[in-house]
């Protein structure tokens, strides 16, 4: 009988341990982000963030065939404290199809502030004419502000068949430029 008691509480404890631990989790899981659920909790703030500063689109009014320069400048602006470093891509998407992109690698040498600045040149050739809006984005995983990860050009791009004309009062050119309000 004395063995069947102990039996009991052992069972009885193991399974409040896992209850309360359980439960903790979920408590304090959505205070600390996915900063305890990958076990950097205890990095005294340490962060990956990058934002997209500005991106400039230049002729925003062409023909199909042409090519179009877009400019993009982001900015490392976490605490590498942890010493991570991941890879993704520095894309331009046009519809949201990705019309340019390059791999982008933040690393152990990157520093607070640090600006990357690359510029593409889209061949429009193949694409039907219309009009494209123009994103540049540089995704992150564990990114602490995603939100600023992309800019859209307000001005779309205007892409005419090859010898059209443009409307009254508009010729092939122009700039289309997208700032980040918040850092200038």
């Amino acid at each position: 009988m004395a063995e069947e008691g102990w039996t009991v509480w052992r069972r009885i404890t193991t399974g409040g341990v896992c209850f309360v631990s359980t439960m903790l989790l979920l408590v304090i899981a959505p205070l600390g982000g996915t900063a305890v659920l990958f076990g950097s909790a205890g990095t005294d703030g340490a962060h990956v963030d990058i934002f997209v500063k500005e991106v400039e689109v230049s002729p925003v009014r062409a023909h199909v065939g042409d090519v179009i320069r877009i400019d993009m400048r982001w900015v490392y602006w976490g605490d590498i404290s942890n010493r991570e470093y991941q890879t993704t891509k520095a894309e331009i998407r046009a519809n949201g199809k990705v019309v340019a992109s390059i791999p982008f690698v933040y690393d152990y040498g990157a520093s607070l502030g640090d600006e990357y600045v690359h510029t593409w040149f889209w061949d429009t050739r193949g694409f039907p004419p219309g009009e494209y809006r123009i994103r540049g984005e540089v995704f992150l995983w564990l990114d602490a502000t995603p939100y600023d990860n992309f800019l859209v050009v307000k001005e779309p791009v205007i892409l005419r068949a090859p010898g059209a004309e443009f409307p009254k009062g508009q010729e092939a050119g122009g700039t289309g430029v997208a700032r980040n309000p918040s850092f200038k």
